[in-house]
């Protein structure tokens, strides 16, 4: 049976548990300052204080629910499946410290300014009555009741940009090492290797310019003949050939190695083995 994935439109569970417990501490605020509350300039001071006050409570609440839980993973026996990956992530940079809890605090400070006065607009268009008092508590209770709605989705919007700027800085380390492998590859390859046999390749240019889309089978050249020993350990080893000469030998200009029966030299003095020698 196959799973379905989780809606791109639709805000993940840890999104909803966070903007629903935002907009209830701030509607705790709210709700319980509107007695108090007797003119236009007391409410905006209210909501004012509400809004300043979440950052400092959600950071606190933050810290206090990854300490218990870190609390809860740390003391699991060993046996449990993924406990390996589960402790390093626990350990990783982006799970320690205090600046994560202030983070998710700033957060809340931004969602909820966003998030507020979002819902105020819906709410002031469901009701557009005259702004008196009753007016007024119905377009707050309204808001109030959007307000975890619009929380849930800016918190799922900040989820998103999150992964979309690691996974574009993931790519950009990914780019800046590519080259540097690539001239690896390249560099430890031979920078010449038997060519193909010419008249191949002479009679497909011809076809090609007559207009024929079907061009010759490029035959290798005739293979090369093991004529080559190399002088290891005090004897003789071989026959190889120049190609296995410097993928099995790995020889260097300093390697003795001689053809045949001939005398013995460095290969740095043949010439036709200057392409196969190994830097050093």
């Amino acid at each position: 049976m196959k799973i379905p994935s989780w809606p791109a439109w639709f805000p993940y569970p840890i999104s909803w548990l966070r903007g629903f417990v935002l907009s209830r501490i701030f509607g705790f605020f709210v709700i319980s300052g509107i007695p108090e509350v007797s003119n236009t300039g007391d409410f905006f001071i209210l909501l004012t204080v509400a809004w300043l006050v979440q950052p400092f409570l959600f950071t606190f609440l933050h810290y206090l629910t990854a300490a218990t839980i870190e609390a809860a993973i740390t003391g699991l026996p060993s046996q449990v499946p993924n406990y390996d990956r589960i402790h390093q992530w626990l350990t990783s940079k982006r799970c320690s410290g205090t600046w994560r809890h202030w983070r998710e605090g700033l957060n809340a400070f931004v969602v909820l300014f966003f998030g507020f006065f979002f819902s105020l607009f819906v709410g002031a268009l469901i009701i557009a009555a005259p702004s008196d008092r009753e007016s007024s508590m119905w377009k707050l209770t309204i808001a109030l009741s959007c307000l975890p709605v619009a929380t849930a989705y800016l918190y799922q919007y900040d989820l998103w940009a999150r992964r979309r700027r690691a996974a574009k800085q993931e790519r950009r380390s990914q780019n800046s090492t590519a080259p540097a492998a690539k001239q690896k590859r390249r560099s430890s390859a031979p920078t010449n290797l038997p060519d193909p046999n010419p008249i191949e390749q002479e009679l497909n240019q011809l076809s090609a310019d007559a207009g024929a889309t079907r061009m010759r089978p490029v035959r290798q050249a005739a293979p090369e003949v093991a004529d080559w020993y190399v002088f290891r350990s005090g004897k003789a080893e071989g026959p190889y050939t120049k190609l296995q000469l410097w993928e099995v030998q790995k020889i260097t200009a300093r390697t003795k190695v001689r053809r045949g029966d001939g005398d013995w030299q460095r290969a740095g003095e043949v010439s036709e083995l200057t392409k196969y020698l190994t830097q050093q």
